[in-house]
């Protein structure tokens, strides 16, 4: 085995010989097999033979992996050159993903990408490909019926089209049977069922994929002697250089915004509905409120900031959607006026029977706004003196809470404090998740109010100065704010002896990892 890998692999060689055991990981995709060769002991010899295969098998499949890239890369030239369309079509969080591809293609490449779900694409595109389009299928588990849908039916459709996956599960349907090109993922198993780290390996796969696409171009330019390629070449370098900071990045940003995240989580996760407003990395927070739907069972929804004005802004204000803490404030509301009540009529020698039936009439009178006929004359006179000026839903109201998502652009940053100056003001909460910025913190935790409660949080993410970057440390922070929401949640109903609520940060009722019925 020595000799084969001596004279094949001299590098691997080389390391086997220093018998170097702090290098204990296993990383190749058939890692499960080789540490299965060492099994339960210590054994020297076993632990450099299964150390040696797979690195040699990981060698083999980043060899696999370029070669699949190099495929992508020759078929989009072809449908750029017949200036044809791109098409990624995916599901729940792999279409999120998709979403944050599109900026980065758009932003690096300078290339359009239409993200879009498989229902959309058959209402919206199906009718319209032609020769020459691609169709990019993005999904963890390689089964997703959706998206298998699509791809026979675009089979059916006799034209030349081009199908390429993004997978982790290459041992599945799209990845062995319905693609022209699988491309891995690499995300090793995931154990819960929200998807967190596969949402990460998908759009570092993606922004490794826009800086290829933008290389190529580069190259073509300067096959072509076009002038000014200086500025591009110089930008992309430090793009490619940018791909090994995102572990530097992703590790700082759960040191650092540890304290932040632990005090907005306490705050918002009782709160029956929220929304998260994004400038320009939408996908970012459809996918981080995806998360809190899905762990928290709270209501949240993701979007471009500036569509909040366009109608869900009358959310702000008094609404009736009330959760636990606005039933809390209601309820002490209601058991000071009953304590009222009581004074009142053990002062004016009213029965004890009376009393009992006045506060029955109370709490009919809060939802029916139904008047007693039954009580005496003292009994009548003391509910319509309690009643007069009573509103029971006014201490329910709450400010709504807003999440504000932004890269460190200024443009971003100052329409970014434009949405949060036209929405606290009409009764919203804000918190943002973005990198250090004087303005934008003293706008988020100035009290519109003179006085009145105003809840405000920030999330400072590691310093970049790149929007791009941010994508990736705002989408940590919002999986670990869902964590802590999703967590703290489960433990107030448990224990309120709440049974089968299904709040489980790993496990929440409802949904799978692999979702294979129409």
């Amino acid at each position: 085995f020595y000799q084969k890998v001596k004279t094949n692999y001299k590098p691997i060689y080389d390391e086997l010989v220093k018998e170097n055991f702090e290098k204990k990981y296993f990383f190749s995709s058939h890692k499960n097999t080789f540490i299965d060769l060492m099994n339960s002991t210590f054994d020297k010899k076993k632990l450099l033979i299964a150390k040696g295969l797979d690195s040699i098998a990981e060698l083999k499949d980043v060899e696999d992996f370029q070669m699949s890239v190099q495929h992508f890369l020759e078929i989009v030239k072809n449908t750029c050159d017949k200036n044809r369309n791109i098409y990624l079509i995916a599901c729940g969080t792999s279409f999120h993903a998709s979403k944050v591809a599109a900026l980065y293609f758009n932003e690096i490449a300078n290339l359009e990408i239409i993200p879009t779900l498989p229902g959309d694409f058959r209402g919206q595109y199906a009718k319209s490909l032609k020769n020459d389009d691609i169709v990019i299928g993005v999904s963890q588990s390689g089964e997703t019926k959706d998206l298998i849908d699509i791809f026979n039916y675009i089979e059916t459709t006799g034209l030349d089209i081009k199908l390429i996956v993004l997978v982790n599960n290459m041992n599945s349907t799209l990845g062995q049977e319905k693609s022209d090109v699988s491309i891995p993922i690499s995300c090793g198993p995931e154990i819960a069922v929200p998807a967190t780290k596969s949402f990460i390996n998908q759009i570092t796969l993606f922004y490794y994929l826009a800086i290829k696409v933008a290389e190529m171009k580069l190259n073509k330019l300067k096959a072509e002697n076009s002038e000014n390629t200086e500025e591009f070449e110089k930008k992309l370098a430090a793009r490619f250089k940018s791909i090994d900071d995102i572990p530097q990045i992703i590790k700082e940003t759960i040191e650092t915004t540890k304290d932040a995240i632990e005090y907005i989580a306490g705050k918002i996760y009782l709160e029956p509905s929220m929304h998260i407003l994004a400038t320009k990395i939408t996908g970012v927070a459809k996918e981080g409120a995806l998360k809190i739907r899905e762990t928290v069972l709270n209501h949240a929804e993701g979007g471009e900031a500036s569509e909040f004005k366009h109608g869900p802004n009358t959310i702000l204000g008094k609404n009736t959607v009330f959760g636990i803490k606005h039933v809390r404030a209601m309820i002490r509301e209601f058991n000071r006026t009953v304590d009222e009540l009581e004074e009142i009529a053990t002062n004016k020698n009213i029965s004890k029977d009376e009393i009992r039936q006045i506060t029955v009439a109370l709490s009919n009178y809060i939802f029916y706004r139904t008047f007693p006929f039954n009580l005496s004359k003292e009994g009548t006179k003391l509910f319509k003196e309690l009643v007069k000026d009573y509103n029971f839903f006014e201490k329910g109201y709450r400010n709504y809470p807003l999440i504000y998502v932004t890269g460190p652009e200024e443009k971003d940053v100052n329409l970014t404090i434009s949405q949060i100056n036209t929405h606290k003001i009409r009764g919203g909460d804000t918190f943002v998740i973005a990198e250090e910025n004087e303005k934008l913190l003293l706008n988020a935790r100035t009290n519109p109010h003179d006085e009145g409660y105003y809840g405000w949080g920030y999330i400072q993410l590691p310093k970049t100065g790149d929007t791009l970057m941010t994508t990736f440390s705002a989408t940590i922070a919002l999986q670990l704010l869902a964590l802590k929401m999703s967590v703290k949640k489960m433990e107030k109903l448990d224990k309120l002896g709440i049974l089968d609520h299904g709040v489980h940060p790993d496990v929440p009722k409802n949904v799978s990892k692999s979702i294979t019925v129409d």
